[in-house]
C-alpha cells in the first residue's frame, strides 16, 4: 500500500507540473516567451516522467527481490534443493554458518546435501522463517545487499529438536531483467536444544565437513551465543548518514574478519 502510494503521489505531481506549466503559459507575453516557455516545461516534464518512471522501476526490484527472500526460506522448508539451487546466479556462492564457503551453482547444490536429502523426510522439521529484510539497490538497478534473519525450527519426531537464529548479509545481481542471489551468508546467532533451551543448550556453529567439504574455509571466523558477533552491515546509519560502527563485546571473545 505504500508503495502505491508513492506511485500515485508520483503522478499526482507530475500532473500537478503540467497544470502549473500551463498557467505560466497562458501569461507569457510573446511568442517567443511562449515557444521558450514551452520547451522549459516540456523538459521539466520529461526529467520528471524519467525520475518517476526510474523510482517505480526501483520499487519493482524491491518487491521481486523481497519475494525472492521469501522464496528462498520456503524452498530451504521443504528441502527442495533443486528448486533453492535455480536461485542462484552461475558464479553465485552460499556460506552458512561456520561452514565455509561453496562456490557455483554446482558446488552449492551439493552443500544442500548436508542438511539432509531431498524432498524433505516424514518425521522431520526444517522450517526457516524468513524475516526483517533491509534492501537497497544500486544506482543502475543491478546488483543489490539486503540483510535479513531467519528464525529456524530443526528436529526428528522423537528424537531431537533445536531451535535457531541467524542473520544474512546478502548480495543479489539482476541476470537477464531476474533477480537471483550472488553471494548467501548467513551468521549464526545462535543453535540451541529445544529441550534445555538457548540458556543450558546453546552449541557453536557448525564448522566444515569433512564428508563435504567447501571450496574455501570460512570468511569470517566468530562465536555464537553465548559469544555475541554483529555481523558488518552493509548500509550507513539512515538518520545521521555515518557507517555504523560496531565496538567489541566487553567479556566475550572476538576473532576480526580474515
Amino acid at each position: 500500500m505504500n508503495k502505491q502510494i508513492k506511485y500515485f503521489a508520483g503522478v499526482a505531481c507530475v500532473a500537478g507540473l503540467a497544470l502549473g506549466s500551463m498557467a505560466f503559459l497562458a501569461r507569457a507575453q510573446t511568442a517567443g516567451d511562449r515557444a521558450a516557455q514551452e520547451e522549459a516545461a516540456i523538459e521539466a516534464l520529461k526529467a520528471s516522467v524519467s525520475d518517476m518512471e526510474h523510482r517505480v522501476e526501483r520499487l519493482k526490484d524491491v518487491d521481486e527481490i523481497e519475494n525472492l527472500v521469501a522464496i528462498y526460506g520456503y524452498y530451504l522448508d521443504k528441502a527442495l534443493w533443486d528448486q533453492l539451487t535455480d536461485l542462484f546466479a552461475e558464479n553465485g556462492t552460499i556460506e552458512i554458518a561456520q561452514r565455509g564457503v561453496y562456490k557455483g551453482k554446482e558446488s552449492i547444490r551439493r552443500s544442500l546435501e548436508l542438511y539432509g536429502p531431498e524432498p524433505l523426510r516424514e518425521g522431520h522439521l526444517h522450517n526457516h522463517i524468513q524475516t526483517q529484510p533491509v534492501i537497497h539497490i544500486s544506482e543502475d538497478g543491478q546488483t543489490a545487499h539486503v540483510r535479513s534473519r531467519a528464525i529456524s525450527q530443526l528436529g526428528t519426531y522423537q528424537q531431537a529438536g533445536v531451535w535457531g537464529d541467524g542473520v544474512y548479509e546478502n548480495t543479489f545481481v539482476k541476470e537477464d531483467g531476474v533477480w537471483k542471489i550472488l553471494h548467501d551468508h548467513v551468521y549464526t546467532t545462535f543453535f540451541s536444544t529445544y529441550d534445555e533451551g538457548f540458556v543450558d543448550g546453546a552449541r557453536p556453529a557448525p564448522g566444515p565437513s569433512r564428508e563435504i567439504p567447501p571450496d574455501a574455509p570460512p570468511s569470517v571466523t566468530y562465536q555464537a551465543f553465548p559469544g555475541v558477533y554483529v555481523p558488518p552491515f552493509h548500509y550507513d546509519n539512515p538518520v545521521s548518514h555515518t557507517p555504523i560502527a560496531v565496538p567489541p563485546v566487553r567479556g566475550v571473545p572476538q576473532e576480526a574478519d580474515r
